[in-house]
C-alpha cells in the first residue's frame, strides 16, 4: 500500500503557489472545480471550490482553494515530509517568512513548519532506511 495524495486548504492561489511551488518545489499538474452537489455529497458542505494538484515523482498534494479557512477541527492534523538537507530547507522557510518550530524530544529534535495558511508540516531529514 502507498499513499496516493494528501489534501490541504489554502486561502488563495497565490499562497498555494508560494508554498507548494516556491518552497516545496512541486509542479502544478492539474486544476479542477468541485461543484456544490459533489461537495455536499462528499464533505457535507455545499460549496464550489477550485482544486489544484501539486506533485513531484514522490509526492502529490491536492490543495482546495477556499476563500475563508475555518479553525482546525483536529489540532493534531499535519503532514510529515522528508527532505534532503533539513537545515537548508528550514533556512529557506524562515527566509520566506514561515514559522519554524524546533521541539526537543529526548535526544532528538522535532521540527514543524506552518505554510502561509496555517497547514502544519513535520519536517524530517531524508534517510535511506527510515524509522518511524
Amino acid at each position: 500500500m502507498r499513499l496516493h495524495h494528501a489534501v490541504t486548504v489554502c486561502i488563495s492561489q497565490e499562497n498555494a503557489e508560494r508554498f507548494y511551488e516556491g518552497i516545496l518545489g512541486l509542479k502544478k499538474t492539474k486544476t479542477s472545480e468541485l461543484n456544490e452537489d459533489l461537495s455536499k455529497a462528499l464533505f457535507g458542505v455545499a460549496r464550489e471550490c477550485r482544486i489544484v494538484l501539486y506533485e513531484n515523482e514522490d509526492f502529490a498534494i491536492e490543495v482546495f482553494m477556499e476563500g475563508l479557512i475555518q479553525a482546525k477541527a483536529n489540532p493534531f492534523e499535519h503532514i510529515c515530509l522528508e527532505v534532503e538537507n533539513r537545515e537548508g530547507f528550514l533556512k529557506k522557510c524562515q527566509t520566506s517568512g514561515l514559522s519554524v518550530k524546533r521541539i526537543p524530544k529526548g535526544d532528538s529534535l522535532l521540527v514543524f513548519i506552518e505554510d502561509y495558511d496555517g497547514n502544519l508540516f513535520e519536517i524530517k531529514e531524508l534517510i535511506n532506511n527510515p524509522k518511524f
